[in-house]
C-alpha cells in the first residue's frame, strides 16, 4: 500500500457478518409488520466494532447508520434495540409514504 492511500473497508451483509444482530433486526422489524426484504442491512468492520447501515425505501435510497461494538453485535443491548426501533419506525413511515405517492400517479 502506498503512502497516503486509504485502506478500503469492505461492506458485508449483516445477515452473514453478524447473525445475532441480524436476527434482532428481523425481530424488531417483524414487530411493526415489516419483512426482512424491506430493509438491507450491511456492516463495515473496523478496529472498535461495526458501522451498521440499514437501507430502506422502495429503491433502498434512505439509510440510517450507527456504530456498535463487537459485544453489542453479539449481544444486542438497549442502545442497539433503540436504534433498530427507530430505524423500523422510519422504514415503515417511508414505505407508507412511497405507497401513497405511487397510487397517486
Amino acid at each position: 500500500m502506498k503512502m497516503g492511500e486509504k485502506l478500503k473497508l469492505e461492506e458485508k451483509l449483516m445477515r452473514f457478518a453478524v447473525p445475532a444482530l441480524y436476527n434482532k433486526m428481523v425481530e424488531t422489524f417483524s414487530a411493526v409488520n415489516l419483512h426482512p426484504h424491506d430493509v438491507q442491512g450491511t456492516v463495515v468492520k473496523d478496529e472498535s466494532g461495526f458501522t451498521v447501515t440499514l437501507r430502506f425505501a422502495a429503491d433502498f435510497s434512505t439509510s440510517v447508520s450507527a456504530h456498535i461494538s463487537f459485544e453489542q453485535a453479539d449481544h444486542p443491548d438497549d442502545e442497539v434495540t433503540r436504534f433498530l426501533d427507530d430505524a423500523a419506525r422510519k422504514c415503515k413511515s417511508q414505505l407508507i409514504s412511497d405507497y401513497y405517492k405511487m397510487i397517486k400517479l
